[in-house]
C-alpha cells in the first residue's frame, strides 16, 4: 500500500508517534486515514484547500506542513489507542505533538493566503 495523504508521510506519522507504537498504530491503513483527517483538520483550520494549492509551497514550506500534518495525525492515532504507555507517557506525547502542530500552524496560516 502507498501513502494515501499528500502532506505528510506514514513513516513521518510513525517517527511522530514514537517507540512502542501499538500494532494499530503501525498499520499504514489507519496512518492513511490519519494522514488524510489532519489534511482536512489542517485545510479547515487556515481557511485554505493546502492538498490541492500544495505545488504553491516552497520546499521549507512544505517541511512545515509536513511537520503539521504528522503530528496532528500521531494525535489522531495516539487519542484511538492510548494501550501502549502509561497515561502520564500519553499525555507528554500529546503535549509535545500539539505545541509543534500549533507552532508550525502559525507558520502555515502566514503563507497559506
Amino acid at each position: 500500500m502507498t501513502d494515501s495523504g499528500t502532506l505528510a508521510t506514514t513513516a513521518q506519522v510513525l517517527l511522530a508517534i514514537g517507540q512502542n507504537a501499538s500494532a494499530a498504530q503501525i498499520l499504514e491503513e489507519n496512518t492513511n486515514i490519519w494522514i488524510l483527517q489532519a489534511e482536512s483538520l489542517m485545510s479547515t483550520d487556515v481557511d485554505y484547500d493546502l492538498v490541492a494549492n500544495i505545488g504553491e509551497f516552497s520546499a521549507y514550506q512544505k517541511q512545515t506542513l509536513a511537520l503539521a500534518a504528522s503530528s496532528k495525525a500521531a494525535m489522531i492515532g495516539i487519542n484511538q489507542n492510548q494501550n501502549s504507555w502509561a497515561l502520564s507517557v500519553t499525555q507528554s506525547k500529546l503535549n509535545v505533538l500539539d505545541t509543534l502542530y500549533k507552532e508550525s500552524m502559525e507558520i502555515i496560516r502566514k503563507f497559506a493566503k
